[in-house]
């Protein structure tokens, strides 16, 4: 009988605990990043970001979490792609009303992420209007 209690006490000190490591793991799965974009867009590697990387409106909303890669195109004309784990769409409204334009700049929200999109100057309107476009729907598959 002693037994059975002590083994009853140790599987309930195992849920409990289970389910505060469960709670203490928060935050969003890293966005999906697809490797090529229409019409030729490749990526390169995904790199996690450290919060002190992160712009101070992003830092300062209780963003914890960051991806950066870089697409390319056949020609070589790159964008830079910075996604933040967002908590909420709405947290993603408010963070998009509040960054200050910039030229070859863009940034759009979605339920999970905001994406911010910088490109050079020398970079076709066709092909980055397909990245753009494009990016903030493949993020989320898989979600």
């Amino acid at each position: 009988m002693r037994v059975c209690r002590r083994v009853v006490r140790f599987c309930a000190l195992l849920c409990i605990l289970g389910s505060l490591v469960g709670c203490g793991a928060s935050g969003v799965k890293p966005p999906n990043l697809p490797a090529t974009v229409a019409p030729d867009w490749t990526r390169g590697s995904v790199q996690d970001m450290a919060a002190a990387d992160f712009p101070d409106l992003v830092r300062t909303s209780g963003v914890k979490q960051g991806w950066r890669t870089e697409y390319r195109t056949a020609a070589g004309t790159p964008a830079r792609v910075d996604v933040y784990g967002l908590s909420s769409s709405s947290q993603g409204l408010d963070l998009v009303q509040k960054w200050h334009p910039q030229p070859e700049n863009a940034q759009f929200y979605t339920e999970h992420y905001l994406l911010n999109v910088a490109w050079q100057k020398d970079a076709k309107h066709d092909e980055l209007a397909s990245l753009v476009r494009s990016l903030p729907k493949l993020v989320e598959q898989g979600k």
